[in-house]
């Protein structure tokens, strides 16, 4: 029995056939540039095109399959065999680009109607069509059990598929045009809704596009000098009108927060703070002053941040404008709470914390960021030591040392007092090392689909996933957190309390429930937001925001108490 939703995609696939073709009264021209491709030494000729005297440039829909499928070959999945593939196909004004690899999942250009729609947004997006829904982790990744080591996603994983997904870009006034041969979109359209939940962004300096990844314009100085090599100048009418329109449409379906914040739109934000005419005005420096002003003191939620400014403005703005507009409430207690935190730690550990630690009976494992294995390490051939870097490393030493034979240890306690997020495997990780058996689940807020990942980790590194595995529950766990356990250091206790297996001790985390989203808007400035992939703890089936922070079962009033340890080992004795 077909699924509903490809019966939807046929009755579509069907229609389009009997499509006339309309009179294409648009004049279309193109323009070779030059794209550079993540390094100033790969570089290639593309034609972008523009609409009458517009200088807005767009894509071809064919030429955006193929820059997708080739990034998503070649870059974002580089190594992996996946077998993602897109095909084109147009009649009358309605371009499509339909997966070819697996289940026919389509992106629809209606360009009678300025409309893009995705019968299933996640389904379409997705590296593989064996992969899980949300491809979160690298853990779902499908292959041997030497090529997904330390994981192993466990049958009670489940997803949901989300709902269908129209882009009504006639209500923002953006144009999708066609011809006898291609329908085409807003280069930056492309770049927000198929580039950036792959953490790449299209720059666009007026002179040449360079396609980057997360951070790349701020880590590559000769990146940066040449998309930053144009003259600082006003922009076009019709240029400015587009940024503010491209810039509605991307936080009114990407911004994950917009419930919790009261956002109605984005442009009824820009109105009631005041910078509506100034955000599609001409003057990009005025621009991107009131861009900052509105994701770092009106969003202000810590995962959103203002990078770099146009091309266009006058450089090393970041600074004026820290000076002059300042910074959000929330990132202005966050700093004054992080250096009292570190300086009272400071105190107590004055040649820095040891990530692994004994004190009688109890042992204390620390990081404060989830940070990955590095590329060349392999401690299947190498066992991790007491100097090893990365979370799992630690969580793998710790763990040897706590299971030792005629192990003192009955206590765990996990510090992540000072955490500030990091990378989503470790943090599953460590969630799975501790309690035997983790899962992170995740919602898409633009498309409602939903997925719970469950994992086992084989944290005793013996190439299995048995009883041997079972984490620390045999020894009574606990986790230190405070306001400053952000992010991934917000998500592993709001899963341990949930687990009823964790006592929680310390103050309340400090929230942070979306994964970041970079971006950049028609204009070069580089920003990023809250993404719409909402991270939740799932209790009775029902999926919970963990953005308010995990309570603490046993509080510390002063931070003075999380680095006595000597104190807070009897303190944790005596909890009954």
């Amino acid at each position: 029995m077909l699924h509903k939703k490809f019966l939807m995609i046929l009755t579509v696939l069907i229609f389009s056939f009997f499509v006339s073709n309309s009179v294409f009264a648009a004049k279309i021209t193109s323009k070779e540039i030059n794209c550079y491709f993540f390094d100033e030494n790969i570089s290639e000729k593309k034609s972008i095109y523009f609409i009458d005297d517009s200088d807005v440039p767009y894509l071809s829909l064919k030429d955006c399959g193929e820059i997708l499928t080739q990034l998503k070959r070649n870059v974002i999945h580089k190594g992996e065999n996946i077998s993602f593939d897109l095909k084109f196909s147009k009649n009358g004004e309605v371009g499509t680009l339909t997966r070819t690899d697996g289940d026919p999942y389509t992106m629809t250009v209606d360009c009678a109607e300025d409309k893009i729609i995705f019968w299933d947004y996640d389904a379409f997006i997705r590296p593989d069509s064996s992969r899980v829904l949300i491809d979160v982790l690298s853990a779902d990744n499908p292959g041997s059990d030497e090529e997904i080591i330390f994981f192993k996603r466990t049958n009670n994983s489940y997803e949901r598929y989300g709902d269908e997904l129209v882009l009504d870009l006639k209500k923002y006034g953006i144009d999708l045009i066609s011809d006898e041969k291609n329908c085409y979109i807003p280069m930056q359209t492309f770049s927000d809704f198929l580039l950036s939940l792959n953490y790449i962004n299209i720059f666009y300096n007026g002179e040449e596009i360079f396609f980057l990844a997360n951070q790349q314009i701020n880590n590559d100085p000769e990146i940066r000098k040449l998309f930053y090599s144009v003259k600082p100048q006003k922009i076009s009418e019709t240029m400015g009108k587009f940024n503010y329109a491209e810039l509605c449409l991307a936080f009114d379906n990407l911004y994950g927060l917009k419930e919790v914040h009261g956002i109605e739109s984005f442009d009824n934000l820009c109105r009631q703070t005041g910078y509506r005419e100034i955000l599609m005005g001409t003057d990009p420096e005025q621009s991107d002053a009131a861009l900052y002003i509105i994701i770092n003191k009106h969003l202000d939620d810590l995962h959103s941040y203002f990078h770099n400014v146009s091309p266009f403005s006058k450089q090393n703005l970041n600074e004026e404008f820290i000076k002059k507009f300042g910074v959000g409430q929330s990132e202005l207690a966050f700093i004054k709470q992080y250096k009292n935190y570190m300086e009272i730690r400071e105190k107590f550990y004055p040649n820095g914390v040891p990530a692994y630690e004994e004190i009688g009976n109890t042992a204390y494992i620390t990081f404060d960021n989830f940070i990955g294995i590095p590329e060349d390490v392999d401690y299947y051939k190498t066992a991790p030591n007491e100097n090893v870097k990365d979370t799992i490393g630690i969580i793998l030493y710790a763990y040897s040392k706590i299971m030792r034979e005629n192990s003192p240890i009955e206590n765990v306690v996990l510090d992540l007092s000072c955490n500030l997020g990091g990378d989503a495997n470790t943090a599953i990780f460590t969630v799975s090392a501790f309690l035997g058996e983790g899962y992170a689940s995740v919602k898409n807020t633009m498309t409602n689909a939903l997925a719970t990942g469950v994992y086992n980790v084989d944290v005793n590194l013996d190439h299995k996933y048995d009883e041997n595995d079972r984490g620390f529950l045999n020894k009574k766990i606990f986790c230190l957190i405070s306001p400053l356990s952000f992010s991934c250091g917000n998500l592993v206790p709001n899963v341990f309390k949930n687990s009823n297996r964790v006592t929680l001790i310390g103050r309340t985390s400090g929230g942070g429930s979306c994964i970041v989203l970079p971006m950049t808007n028609a204009i070069g400035t580089n920003f990023q937001i809250s993404s719409p992939m909402r991270l939740a703890f799932t209790k009775n089936g029902s999926f919970y925001d963990i953005d308010r922070g995990a309570e603490p079962d046993c509080p510390l009033m002063f931070p003075e108490s999380f680095y006595d340890r000597a104190n807070l080992t009897k303190y944790i004795n005596d909890i009954k």
